[in-house]
């Protein structure tokens, strides 16, 4: 019984870590997990779009233009869960289509995006596979970006030296939403909050941003878990 408890608790965190990292960038991948997991009691639909304003418009314009831009960046990440359980490990981005996420241990999971699909390894359990193409992971991975047209856009705001991006996912099919947060007035992403079905909030936040590194392309796959230098840039 200990163990099965132990095991359920394993599962239960993995699937939180799992809808985080991958709301981060995609919205689909939450239903994909979710209805994976079971059913999770629903909280108030709050996921209509805002009325935007013609401010509101024009940040969304500098944000898309920023992911459309943004190729290369590495850095660190600490991970804050509702119950305020931490973790953290390193990130890599080259974009177009491939990300990777490790978790430092004692947690064992790794998120790699290879360009075509998205895998999630953990320790204990059989690597689960997502394709790139069939999610909105590819709006966010892909050469250009569009927030506007492609998400539910739930408010714009800005803050002391920050902008905060709301979105939803459009289909209304994956539940929850998530937050981008934005230094200002000099654009860059530093953090997001994932809001669950159920209302819990996850903050991820990112440190020691390196952009212009070219990581190596064998970060980018799970056939080898050596960590490879990274290249000039």
């Amino acid at each position: 019984m200990i163990f099965f408890m132990r095991n359920l608790d394993h599962k239960h965190r993995m699937r939180q870590m799992t809808l985080v990292v991958m709301a981060a960038l995609g919205f689909a991948i939450l239903a994909l997990v979710m209805s994976s997991a079971g059913s999770t009691p629903a909280r108030a639909d709050t996921s209509k779009p805002a009325a935007l304003t013609a401010e509101d418009r024009a940040d969304l314009d500098r944000v898309s233009t920023y992911l459309s831009n943004l190729t290369d960046m590495q850095g660190n990440f600490l991970q804050v869960g509702p119950d305020g359980s931490l973790a953290e490990g390193k990130f890599y981005l080259r974009r177009p289509g491939r990300l990777r996420f490790e978790y430092t241990p004692p947690e064992q999971m790794l998120v790699v995006a290879d360009g075509t699909w998205v895998a999630v390894k953990d320790g204990f359990s059989a690597t689960q596979r997502y394709p790139i193409g069939a999610t909105p992971l590819g709006i966010l991975l892909s050469p250009h970006v569009d927030l506007a047209k492609e998400v539910n856009v739930l408010a714009v705001e800005h803050q002391a030296g920050a902008l905060r991006v709301k979105l939803a996912d459009k289909s209304g099919n994956a539940p929850g939403d998530i937050t981008l947060v934005f230094d200002e007035p000099a654009l860059q992403l530093r953090q997001w909050v994932v809001t669950d079905a159920q209302g819990l909030q996850t903050t991820l936040a990112l440190r020691n941003i390196q952009t212009g590194l070219r990581a190596d392309n064998a970060l980018f796959t799970l056939k080898t878990e050596q960590r490879p230098g990274i290249g000039k840039p």
